[in-house]
């Protein structure tokens, strides 16, 4: 329906989407943060389960249409160009913080844990591109998305422990966190219909956006592949860049890298999900070089972060971290180069 519609109308669409997107992304992390507080989940936790959950559910949908139209490549490098651009959400966010490197203000050792489960869960993938996947018995899904969803699971299992990585201390303490008022005033119950609410908002407006996106794409004659790297990713992560930047600026930091991390460690569970839909056989074995390519870059950006967690360096340059300058030239060269076609 999208691809039919005029370029003008299309245009249309994906900018009021993008702007019913970002409302509901930045109320969205404002409910996350009170939920948190009142639960006493902690930030990490919410981020990684309900932001990182919500904010992804335009890729479950575009993820879903894509394998039912049997277009695996598509789906698969939707995925994995948005876990590289989600990536980049973190350095772009780095601007919100206002004074200091983002990495430098997360106090938890939890946000190690799921930057390094992610870098895992990627390096899963590639080598299910790199040697091909085996079909398993009775399920007819893959080896290495099985995998990757039995690690996924574990990481939560461990994650839900308030003593998990308890022996690492930082050096310095985030600073004064403010929370939202408008949420602070509901009740427990009309806050949980609001983060529904909202939820429900981002899977409509995304799905309308992502769709337009590949409407845009259809129409200027590119492969889908490439536009599921690129603009389509970039589609589908701007929930988690307007929830992301939200909880920066409320100083909700390990909210905000909980969100970017968590939903990159569900989008590669997802892989699994489109096994399941999709009837052409395995998934990765209908991706090409771009796919590994992708997932190799996502691993490399997702490196920068632990790096930055772990030596959290409170030094900027153009108002960012390092780490975050360094992301954002990768992600830049990296993409340029499979667009250009120098990598697959």
């Amino acid at each position: 329906m999208f691809e039919d519609l005029s370029l003008p109308l299309l245009v249309g669409i994906f900018i009021a989407a993008s702007v019913a997107v970002w409302w509901a992304g930045t109320r969205l992390s404002r409910y996350a943060s009170t939920i948190a507080d009142r639960t006493g989940l902690g930030q990490a936790v919410v981020g990684v389960v309900l932001l990182g959950f919500a904010t992804s559910l335009p890729e479950v949908a575009t993820t879903v249409t894509a394998s039912v139209a049997g277009d695996a490549p598509m789906a698969v490098n939707n995925l994995l160009g948005g876990v590289a651009f989600q990536v980049v959400v973190l350095a772009i966010a780095d601007l919100a913080t206002g004074r200091g490197a983002l990495t430098s203000l997360v106090p938890s050792p939890k946000m190690m844990l799921l930057a390094l489960v992610s870098v895992v869960l990627l390096v899963v993938v590639a080598l299910g591109v790199v040697v091909g996947d085996i079909e398993l018995p009775l399920i007819s899904v893959g080896l290495f998305p099985s995998l990757v969803a039995g690690i996924y699971l574990g990481a939560l299992w461990i994650l839900r422990d308030p003593q998990s990585g308890a022996g690492w201390k930082p050096v310095r303490t985030t600073p004064s966190e403010d929370s939202g008022e408008e949420s602070e005033a509901l009740s427990n119950g009309k806050l949980a219909l609001w983060t529904a609410a909202l939820a429900v908002a981002i899977l409509a407006a995304g799905y309308a956006l992502t769709r337009s996106a590949e409407g845009l794409a259809e129409q200027s004659g590119a492969g889908t592949a490439i536009f599921g790297l690129t603009l389509i990713a970039a589609a589908t992560s701007l929930p988690e860049l307007s929830t992301t930047i939200a909880a920066v600026r409320m100083r909700k930091t390990e909210l905000a890298i909980g969100d970017v991390l968590g939903g990159n460690m569900f989008d590669v569970m997802l892989i699994l999900l489109v096994d399941l839909v999709y009837t052409g056989g395995l998934a990765l074995h209908a991706v090409d070089r771009s796919s590994l390519a992708a997932a190799l870059i996502a691993v490399l950006l997702t490196s920068m972060v632990l790096y930055g967690l772990i030596e959290r360096r409170d030094r900027t340059v153009l108002r960012m971290g390092y780490d975050s300058v360094a992301i954002l030239l990768v992600y830049l060269l990296g993409m340029g180069a499979i667009v250009a076609g120098v990598i697959g």
